[in-house]
């Protein structure tokens, strides 16, 4: 096995089914399932996951957290792929896209590029929903926003930007507003069959 396996990234905003679809895409390929930012943390920093820490951190501290990251999640993806497919909710494509909503946006110059120190995806999905579908799987989850989702949902221009820099990387992009999770996963074993 190995230089068979597929290095796949699920990418999109908050309540367009990423977490369902990795789910159930790891179980289909039998394969490693990964986040980005991994779960990692600081005892003498902070008590809980370092994510936590930096969504609460000013912006350019935030994004070079985020940025960061990448090279962990990518050496964790290179290892796994020895062994299996990987399947990871969010990458480097996030950290890019969520820049765009920045004051000074400073990763504008990485659109549709990854830096040469981390693994590019094999195949990258995005996956949309209409901001009312995104609205309601948002309540539903019960999980609470961070600010840039409280932003997005209610700045339709800054979504778009986020959106448009997603798709300078080329994704496959899947509408998942009137799609369950079986359909959005038949797509996405369609686009893994064809690659």
């Amino acid at each position: 096995m190995g230089q068979d396996n597929l290095f796949i990234v699920i990418e999109g905003l908050d309540g367009t089914g990423k977490s369902t679809l990795v789910e159930k895409l790891s179980s289909a390929l039998n394969a490693k399932s990964l986040s980005s930012p991994p779960l990692m943390k600081a005892p003498d920093l902070y008590e809980g996951n370092l994510r936590d820490y930096f969504d609460k951190s000013p912006q350019l501290i935030r994004r070079a957290y985020y940025s960061s990251t990448n090279l962990i999640a990518s050496e964790m993806a290179i290892e796994a792929l020895k062994h299996n497919h990987v399947v990871m909710d969010r990458y480097w494509t996030s950290t890019v896209a969520f820049s765009s909503m920045d004051d000074c946006n400073e990763m504008a110059e990485w659109e549709g590029k990854y830096p040469s120190s981390i693994r590019p995806p094999d195949i990258l999905i995005l996956l949309t929903v209409d901001e009312t579908n995104r609205d309601e799987r948002m309540v539903g989850r019960g999980e609470p926003k961070t600010d840039e989702e409280d932003n997005l949902a209610s700045d339709n221009l800054r979504r778009e930007e986020v959106l448009a820099s997603y798709r300078t990387f080329s994704p496959f992009e899947i509408d998942t507003s009137n799609l369950d999770p079986e359909g959005v996963l038949k797509a996405v074993l369609k686009i893994v069959e064809n690659h």
